[in-house]
């Protein structure tokens, strides 16, 4: 028979003894993290911060104290807006396809070039443009001054329409004025008998 000795063994544990050890330390570790500390109830009354409501110590300006002044400010701001659209709209004249095709004529035009010379251009720096120039209503009425070698100046007028972007323009008018001492000598810059002038 069995003796109760070798019946009741104790049961070794098959874990090392300083794994156990550490898995114990592990776990109180967690469980003392997971532990809140007590919150109390806040039943304390919130303070109060008194706000001064804001004041004017000063009167407001008078909008019409200076109206002399104002009204001078605003004559010379809408002098200074109309000159400056008057130059933008006359720089985009000076710079347009019609002008530049004028003065591309005027250069290789045997007409041109005996009364002006060569190297013909703008008279001025700042050439103006008089007149209309409306490729979108088929209006053209301009004239302005050019110049060449010879130091002669002349206006070029050019007068032209069309009836509508189908139709090509239609020339009604392109000289070159001279002014001399005596009087004024128009030349028909369409009787060239080089280069025919088109739009």
């Amino acid at each position: 028979m069995l003796s109760l000795k070798s019946t009741f063994r104790p049961i070794k544990s098959c874990l090392p003894h300083k794994l156990i050890t550490t898995r114990l330390i592990h776990t109180s570790l967690t469980q003392s993290r997971d532990i809140k500390p007590n919150t109390t109830p806040n039943n304390e009354k919130q303070k109060v911060v008194y706000k001064p409501p804001i004041t004017i110590e000063r009167k407001l300006p008078d909008p019409f104290k200076k109206r002399d002044q104002n009204r001078r400010y605003f004559i010379v701001y809408a002098i200074a807006i109309t000159l400056s659209c008057i130059f933008i709209f006359n720089y985009e004249k000076s710079s347009s396809p019609i002008v530049n095709s004028i003065l591309y004529f005027l250069r290789r035009s045997q007409l041109g070039n005996e009364v002006l010379g060569s190297n013909i251009e703008f008279a001025n720096n700042w050439p103006w443009i008089w007149g209309k120039l409306n490729t979108v209503q088929g209006i053209i009425d301009i004239k302005f001054k050019v110049k060449g070698s010879n130091n002669q100046i002349g206006w070029i007028k050019l007068n032209a329409t069309r009836q509508s972007k189908m139709h090509p323009f239609e020339i009604h008018k392109f000289i070159l004025e001279i002014d001399t001492n005596d009087s004024k000598v128009e030349y028909n810059l369409m009787d060239d008998p080089e280069f025919e002038f088109d739009l």
